[in-house]
């Protein structure tokens, strides 16, 4: 079956040029009934061809991307401040996809208050003044021997006597 048949066009003419191709859209000689088995047998193809270009892009890993919600300021623990959640906004991922929290730098002695590797962070803000810069790498696996795809995002926070 070709291309134009299963878009139940193959009544029309296709001319080519020397320097191309040209669609000529006027009818060829044909029978003005067309049989019904030939329409039908077109429907499937047709679907068949939309279903394949739709779901394409869940073959492959997608490149994730993320948004980092939560506090820029926090108290220290001493000064009245409490354990607080960063949230992660999500986009792109699939079933397995890795989540890896880290501090980039931290001179606050904030620490983690839940494990890591889940789309969200509870952090324990410390004793200390000072910041910290949080980092979320999102990693899709890739499928199938494909390589991975990742993004992160990142999220500074300062802790202090506020």
């Amino acid at each position: 079956m070709n291309f134009l048949e299963c878009l139940g066009i193959r009544h029309y003419n296709l001319i080519v040029e020397e320097n191309g191709f040209k669609m000529d859209f006027s009818r060829q000689n044909v029978k003005q009934s067309i049989d019904n088995s030939e329409k039908k047998s077109s429907i499937p193809s047709f679907l068949i061809l939309v279903l394949l270009f739709l779901f394409t892009n869940f073959l492959f890993a997608q490149q994730p991307a993320c948004n980092l919600r939560g506090v820029l300021e926090s108290k220290r623990l001493r000064d009245g401040g409490t354990n607080f959640t960063i949230n992660s906004e999500l986009y792109k991922t699939v079933p397995g996809t890795i989540y890896r929290w880290e501090f980039k730098s931290n001179n606050s002695a904030a620490k983690f208050a839940t494990a890591n590797g889940t789309p969200n962070i509870t952090i324990n803000p410390g004793n200390k003044n000072g910041e910290f810069n949080l980092k979320l790498t999102v990693v899709n696996p890739g499928e199938s021997g494909r390589s991975s795809k990742s993004c992160s995002c990142t999220k500074s926070v300062s802790i202090g006597n506020l």
